[in-house]
């Protein structure tokens, strides 16, 4: 089996409905379909219901947080790439599936485009293409790639383990950030627009202090002491405006990433 699409829930009737359809009317159907509800008491267990024939697996009870639920998913699926859609989110298209899959996917990250849905502006992004996708510590600690625009082979999750149940909002952020962007794990970009993206989440709402925290509290563990110090400084200078050609040039950034990348290669401070 090619692909598992897991979605979560929790008392989101209306979204719910909404990501069953856009899954089950794909044209492409080498695909198990996931549902994993927290124990909703919306309807949403009748609208699970009422789709069980083209559910493959469905689940619902409490749990721990977003991560509890998708970690939950990740055990039972059987397919090769995994793909999360939430709750309120909606392929593009009844062909996105196919378009994706026509591709001859060989890496372990494969990304696309989203569109993000902002109180019913949409916009879609395409930042991903034209990347030679060799991503610098700097890139994810003081950024982040999409959930929402990736394929993730399953066996990423054995090797670096399911996601961080301590974390409420960066635990997929944690995953990229450990296997792109200290391993060096590949991505593969597929020029294909996914997904249109309810940006009503838990992460797009919850304020920027709580997602830094969780951020430090990774780096901190996952690098040695002095490449930690250096990027949190260079993070804070980048906020606090003291770096203009930051702001100004493209190119001056991409050159900073690199050397910074070179320099913890090299001196080899990365915890491997």
């Amino acid at each position: 089996m090619k692909l598992s699409i897991i979605t979560i829930n929790r008392n989101d009737k209306e979204g719910l409905e909404k990501t069953i359809a856009s899954v089950i009317n794909q044209s492409f159907q080498d695909y198990e379909f996931i549902v994993i509800d927290g124990a909703s008491t919306d309807g949403s267990l009748e609208v699970i219901q009422s789709y069980s024939s083209q559910i493959h697996y469905r689940l619902s009870e409490s749990d721990s947080g977003i991560y509890n639920a998708m970690n939950k998913g990740i055990t039972k699926a059987e397919g090769d790439y995994l793909y999360f859609l939430n709750s309120g989110d909606a392929f593009v298209s009844d062909k996105v599936l196919l378009e994706v899959f026509d591709n001859e996917l060989t890496e372990n990250f494969v990304c696309g485009n989203i569109i993000w849905n902002r109180d019913g502006i949409l916009t879609e992004d395409k930042s991903y293409k034209g990347r030679d996708w060799l991503f610098s510590l700097y890139d994810l600690y003081s950024g982040f790639l999409s959930h929402q625009a990736f394929f993730i082979r399953k066996e990423m999750f054995y090797k670096y383990g399911l996601y961080d149940e301590r974390l409420r909002i960066m635990s997929d952020w944690k995953l990229f950030f450990v296997a792109i962007g200290i391993n060096h794990e590949k991505v593969q970009y597929v020029d294909v627009t996914l997904t249109i993206y309810d940006t009503n989440g838990l992460s797009s709402t919850i304020g920027g202090k709580a997602i830094l925290e969780e951020k430090q509290m990774v780096a901190k563990e996952e690098l040695s002491p002095q490449v930690y110090k250096e990027l949190d400084r260079l993070y804070f200078l980048s906020r606090h405006g003291f770096w203009v050609d930051f702001v100004v040039s493209k190119k001056w950034i991409n050159f900073i990433s690199k050397v910074f990348l070179k320099i913890c290669t090299t001196l080899r401070l990365v915890k491997l």
